[in-house]
């Protein structure tokens, strides 16, 4: 053979090589990546990532697309995102595959229950717990029942949360309002993770015009998984069972090799003409699919190439997945039915416990609930108008900057923690024998609750800069109410004291913000002197710039933690103190000048 033959073929072999490497990386099967890619997609779910989650199933139904879990969980991702028809479409799928099917069943029923058709949820609901005894689906056929009569029975079900719910409304009706609290209570301890909004998953709100709630994660159509598009509402070629791919060479004579994909996954590779693929529709799921025909020449390069879409229509079950671990399976079938089971929303238990606790005279208890309920979702009827209410007139739509006083008062605010050194700065505090007040942001207490634990034990003033540190300035009215509400909530669960003022971050208060201080009882906070700018310089250009712009009833803006506000505080605290400044919190300094 010529050497250049020799070349050429070898250089081919590399070619081939290099493709089955791609395709081993696609996938073919593999049922240990399979698993792996439905668990991280349940890991994003359980983490509010919805988007991220439907791309992993994507990639998972490209490895499987014969296993309703990953179908199932396609599903329940689609319509936490509200893509309700598509979630349908992934559900049948599933059943599609296997009739007893309970978990598409229920599935079915949250798309029935969202879009308010109640026969068909509840049906549903009752076919999903007559093919799967398993499958407690009894709390969520009576909050149908419930939902459509507007009456409430006695449900008691320790282990099923949307029972308990139901019970403690019906309780509530009997006017027994101390027992329903409890169990109110208890539904709140059940509820974890942040705060900020609702709970994740689908959730029962008790709402006649909206009986779910599904957080509204944004999933844009391109990272949909394919299998979603309706069936036969297009013109292309419907296909099932086994099919013949060939390549179309007429005008490409100088192809030696053909390479074929579907959806951009290599599938199979020939060198021998007419250049054909049997591929085996069954190995993707029912939908529309790309495939897509490749050519190269002698020298590898692409000469020819040809894509098409079709519709895959397989009129049976698609073949049962070979090689599953099935203990494996389970404990992901078990994860994924831990998120869809039917459970009261964040806004409704902590909405009715305040309820309850009005009744027996623990507004302090009721002020905290109601907090937790805006913090789910703002509109949740009228949650925001009794906070106001509770907090009579102490709210106001002044700005604060300086407190007017003849005292030689001073307070030291800290902005944006509490961050891991922050414990470097009330060391220097705790030394010196001065209070201050931390602006504190709801996820880094999140965070750090240990480093606010030790704030409050030191006698510290803790105040509000917001959950996510966003510019309030460009956001909604509900947006500031969830914003504020969820840092108050974070500081009241581990402090057991709510916030009175709050700083907005950046200055970027915008024209909404002086209502809702008004509405939560709060004032918003700024400041007389800004350390920002100086914090990027050295110790002493700051203590000279502190010191030169203080004034009695002044309010002093530091953050934490700057390497330069950690060395200028001690000389700062000196140095006022010298001039005959008497350290306070905001909130002390407040109450003095009255």
């Amino acid at each position: 053979m010529h050497i250049l033959d020799v070349l050429k073929y070898t250089y081919l072999l590399w070619i081939i090589i290099a493709l089955l490497s791609i395709s081993s990386s696609a996938g073919f099967g593999a049922p240990e990546e399979y698993l792996e890619r439905v668990s991280g997609a349940l890991d994003a779910l359980q983490t509010g990532g919805s988007q991220e989650a439907v791309i992993g199933l994507k990639k998972a139904l490209g490895v499987n697309a014969n296993d309703p879990l990953a179908h199932v969980a396609m599903g329940f991702a689609l319509m936490c995102g509200n893509r309700l028809d598509d979630a349908a479409a992934e559900f049948g799928i599933a059943q599609g595959m296997d009739k007893k099917c309970a978990q598409a069943i229920y599935g079915k029923g949250l798309v029935y229950l969202s879009k308010r058709q109640f026969s068909k949820a509840a049906a549903c609901f009752a076919d999903a717990q007559t093919k799967n005894s398993e499958i407690n689906a009894s709390g969520a056929i009576a909050y149908v029942k419930s939902i459509v009569s507007g009456s409430y029975s006695n449900t008691p079900d320790t282990e099923d949360q949307a029972a308990q719910a139901m019970n403690a409304i019906w309780l509530m009706s009997q006017g027994r309002h101390s027992d329903a609290l409890a169990v109110w209570s208890d539904l709140q301890s059940k509820v974890t993770g942040s705060p900020f909004g609702e709970r994740l998953g689908c959730s029962m709100t008790f709402l006649r015009s909206g009986p779910v709630a599904t957080p509204n994660w944004p999933i844009k159509p391109a990272e949909l998984h394919q299998a979603s598009a309706p069936v036969g509402v297009s013109n292309l070629p419907t296909v099932s069972g086994i099919i013949s791919l060939r390549a179309d060479l007429r005008k490409a004579r100088s192809v030696i090799m053909v390479s074929f994909f579907v959806d951009d996954r290599l599938v199979g590779i020939t060198n021998n003409p007419p250049f054909t693929y049997s591929w085996d529709t069954t190995d993707v799921a029912n939908g529309t699919h790309t495939v897509k025909i490749q050519g190269m020449d002698d020298v590898g390069s692409i000469v020819s190439e040809k894509t098409m879409g079709v519709a895959v229509k397989n009129i049976v079950a698609s073949p049962e997945p070979k090689n599953i671990d099935p203990a494996e399976s389970a404990k992901l079938w078990d994860r994924l039915w831990g998120m869809m089971v039917l459970k009261p929303s964040r806004a409704a238990i902590n909405y009715n416990l305040a309820q309850c606790a009005m009744k027996i005279r623990k507004e302090d208890i009721s002020l905290a609930a109601l907090e937790r309920a805006i913090a789910a979702d703002p509109e949740y009827l009228d949650s925001v108008d009794q906070l106001s209410r509770l907090k009579a007139s102490s709210g106001t739509e002044a700005k604060l900057f300086e407190v007017q006083t003849s005292k030689k008062l001073i307070a030291l605010s800290f902005d944006d923690g509490p961050k891991k050194d922050t414990a470097k700065l009330l060391d220097v505090l705790k030394a010196k024998g001065v209070k201050a007040t931390f602006f504190v942001v709801g996820k880094q207490v999140a965070a750090f609750p240990d480093v606010l634990k030790r704030m409050s034990a030191e006698g510290h003033d803790i105040q509000n800069h917001t959950y996510n540190h966003r510019a309030l300035e460009y956001l909604s009215t509900e947006e500031i109410q969830r914003e504020v509400a969820a840092c108050a909530v974070m500081v009241r669960s581990i402090t057991g004291h709510g916030t009175s003022f709050l700083r907005p971050p950046g200055a970027h208060a915008g024209k909404k913000l002086p209502a809702v201080m008004k509405q939560f009882g709060m004032q918003a906070v700024y400041w007389s002197t800004n350390c920002a700018g100086e914090e990027g310089t050295n110790r002493q250009k700051m203590q000279n710039y502190v010191v030169a712009t203080a004034r009695p009833g002044g309010i002093i803006l530091m953050h934490n933690f700057e390497g330069v506000t950690f060395q200028a505080l001690p000389g700062i605290i000196d140095a006022l103190r010298k001039r005959g400044y008497e350290f306070v919190t905001i909130a002390d300094m407040v109450r003095i000048a009255k």
